[in-house]
Order: structure tokens, then C-alpha cells, then sequence
């Protein structure tokens, strides 16, 4: 694309750079993000189950380019889509499913993805994510993908080209992620916007760079203020007390995922349920784990099965935030990217052990986030490798820790 010039459709390639620019933002912005993460539960992985949603959709589209030579807009879309339904983690990544669905069907039905495309999509995808909830929730991902897909529809009403309705859609969703402590009595309280909503706008952020060869937003971290002495009082008061989160994928006949929410409902909260065609990612905070999974049993099978004990969740990412405000007052860092020392340093650390003399027994450890990293090192590990589930380090960088 010469410089200076926007395109004016969407190709296959253009997809696919656009998911892998979301995934690599997602990524950067991870730590940020979990900051922001109040609600509905103060556990601090709003950022992380958005990226391994998103490893989950580029692994498959990386998967088809590399067994297709020039794969169409249709086979990508299926790519993203199913990708997205089988990765779908946690509340906000699941939601962010059932969006990335919706845009790829929107998108693969498309003769050319142009304006018109973009905007339909984007109002299906909204619309689509509201349904996926059974108990939506204003000042949270959801209103930002309502406003942003509004603003798009009124761009194309009045004649705008590709990058303007995407730059529409940008700003409304920012105007409504500023808006949602007005909205969200618990992100006032803690002074932050919905943590859902901020990795949403990364998707246009990552559209925008592809198609008009935008700069990708950095990392801007999170106030130092807001740390656990507001946010848990005010994560008390979103009334979602219940300690276990369930996952699992459901394959189960269309006609009885109704009759599913409904039993659900009785369960729990943050019900999510996305998919279609007998496959689908089923989400609930709940105080009863075997009810939640025989209800899956009796509407069809039910298979990867994740339980998580939220209150431990709580109080990891309590631990993580005290422990950080006590190593730095500038508070978590952005992206814990860089070598180790350039972590160190920006973290406010010293090299540890090193300082004093000789290391007689050396630790490296294998984490994710600046937060864990910082607890890691205030505990004695000497080195720390990026990585964690389903993004394991390779022997080469263990091998460059324990030789460091």
C-alpha cells in the first residue's frame, strides 16, 4: 500500500494481519489491563484470558495460511471463528468470542468487506454479545461494542470510506470506555474504566494500523493509586460473592441451550454462552461446580472442563498488587518486556542476591506479568523467563537464564 493511502476494502490478508496486530497488542497491553480488572471479580486476568483468546484464533489462521496458499476471505473468517469459540477464556474472553464470531461470519458473507460490511458486522457482533449474557451488564465491554458498532452505522449514513467508519467506531468506543464509571458503581469506586472494554478497542487500534497505517497505541499502566485498598473494598460491593468460575465446551443440540441458560440461571452469574451448529463455550461464576457440570451432562457432553476457585484468584491478585506497591510507587509496569535488567530497572529493583556476593543456589523461574515477576524476584529467583500456559519458553532461554 503506497504511503499515505488508506485501503478502501478488507482482504483475506488484511484479516489476518489484523487478528495477529490485536493478539500482539493484547499481549502488550496484558498487564495493564489486569490492573483494570474489577469486575465482576477483582482476579486480575482480564488481560491474559483476552490474549490466549486470541493465541487460540491465530494459532488457526496461522494453521490455514500454512497449508494454503493464498486462502480466501471465507476459509480465514471459518479459521477465526472457530478459533475463537474453542480459546474462548474467562468472562470478557469469551464475550470477545462470540464479537470475533459474529465480525468473521459478518465478513466471510461479504462479496467485498468495504464500509457497509465493517459497520453490519459490527452491529451483529454487539448485538451477538448482548445475547451471549444472560444478565448484560452496562459500563462494560458490552456498551463499548454497542456505541463503537452505533458510530460505524452512522458513518456509512453519512458516505464515509473503509478507515472512516472504522475511525467512527474507534472514538465512540473510547468515548463510552470513559463513560463506564458513570455506569459501574465499582469502577468508580476504584477509580478505573472496564478492563473488557479498554482490550476491545485494541481490535480497532489493530484495524486502524492495517488499514491506514495507524501508530499502535503503548501501554500507559494504570495509576498508582489504584491499588488493593480500592479495589477490593470496591469489588465488594458488585455483589458477585460466588467462588468458583466453570468453563467447559458444550457439545449439545442447538434447540436445548434455552432450557441450559435457564438451569444455569438458578446456579449462578456471569453466564456466558457462545456458539452454534452443536458446539458451544459455556461460562459461570457459581457456588455449586457439580450442578453447574450436570446440567452440561443432561443437555449433551460437556469436555475441557475448567474449574477455578475465584477466592483464591481474589487473593493472589491482592497479594500481587500489595507486594507491587510495595517494591515501586509507580505502580505495576506496562508490558514486563525487555531483558531482565531493563525489567529490574524499570521495576525499581536491584539484582537481588547477586549484590551481596557469589550465588551459591540460583533460581529461575518461568512466569507471566510484571506483578508475578516482581513477587518471583522479592523472594530470591535471580532470573525470569517470559511464559506460561500455552506460551512455554524454549530451552534456549532457559538455558540463557541459568547461564546469566
Amino acid at each position: 500500500m503506497p504511503v499515505g493511502e488508506a485501503r478502501r476494502i478488507l482482504t483475506a490478508d488484511d484479516v489476518h494481519a489484523i487478528v495477529v496486530t490485536f493478539r500482539d497488542l493484547l499481549r502488550t497491553h496484558q498487564e495493564s489491563i489486569n490492573r483494570l480488572n474489577v469486575y465482576p471479580v477483582p482476579d486480575g486476568d482480564t488481560g491474559t484470558n483476552m490474549a490466549l483468546t486470541m493465541e487460540s484464533v491465530v494459532a488457526e489462521v496461522e494453521a490455514l495460511v500454512s497449508d494454503t496458499d493464498e486462502p480466501d476471505m471465507a476459509a480465514v473468517c471459518r479459521a477465526i471463528g472457530h478459533g475463537a469459540l474453542m480459546g474462548g477464556r474467562g468472562n470478557s474472553g469469551v464475550i470477545l468470542s462470540q464479537i470475533l464470531r459474529a465480525l468473521s461470519l459478518g465478513f466471510a458473507d461479504a462479496y467485498a468487506v468495504g464500509p457497509v460490511a465493517v459497520a453490519q458486522s459490527l452491529e451483529s457482533a454487539a448485538t451477538g454479545a448482548y445475547e451471549a449474557v444472560s444478565r448484560p451488564v452496562e459500563g462494560t465491554i458490552l456498551t463499548v461494542a454497542r456505541d463503537a458498532a452505533a458510530a460505524a452505522t452512522r458513518a456509512v449514513d453519512d458516505g464515509a470510506e473503509l478507515v472512516g467508519v472504522i475511525e467512527a467506531a474507534r472514538v465512540a468506543g473510547g468515548e463510552a470506555l470513559a463513560r463506564t464509571p458513570e455506569q459501574l458503581p465499582v469502577l468508580a469506586a476504584a477509580g478505573v474504566v472496564d478492563a473488557g472494554g479498554a482490550g476491545l478497542l485494541l481490535l480497532l487500534d489493530a484495524a486502524l494500523h492495517v488499514v491506514d497505517g495507524r501508530d499502535l497505541p503503548v501501554p500507559i499502566g494504570v495509576p498508582a493509586q489504584v491499588g488493593p485498598e480500592r479495589v477490593f473494598p470496591a469489588a465488594a460491593q458488585s455483589g458477585d460473592d460466588l467462588r468458583f468460575e466453570v468453563m467447559y465446551l458444550l457439545e449439545a443440540d442447538d434447540a436445548v441451550i434455552p432450557a441450559f441458560r435457564r438451569t444455569w440461571e438458578g446456579l449462578g452469574d456471569s453466564i456466558v454462552v457462545v456458539g452454534g451448529d452443536g458446539l458451544w463455550n459455556c461460562h459461570v461464576h457459581t457456588d455449586d461446580v457439580g450442578a453447574a457440570v450436570e446440567a452440561g451432562i443432561e443437555a449433551g457432553r460437556p469436555r475441557s472442563i475448567r474449574v477455578t476457585d475465584l477466592r483464591d484468584e481474589v487473593e493472589e491478585e491482592r497479594w500481587v498488587r500489595e507486594a507491587a506497591g510495595r517494591l515501586t510507587a509507580d505502580g505495576p509496569g506496562a508490558d514486563g518486556a525487555g531483558a531482565a535488567g531493563d525489567r529490574r530497572a524499570s521495576a525499581g529493583l536491584d539484582d537481588g542476591p547477586a549484590a551481596d556476593g557469589p550465588i551459591v543456589c540460583g533460581v529461575v523461574a518461568v512466569a507471566v506479568g510484571t506483578g508475578v515477576e516482581r513477587l518471583l524476584r522479592s523472594l530470591g529467583a535471580q532470573e525470569i523467563v517470559s511464559g506460561g500456559q500455552s506460551m512455554n519458553p524454549s530451552v534456549a532461554e532457559l538455558i540463557d537464564a541459568i547461564g546469566a
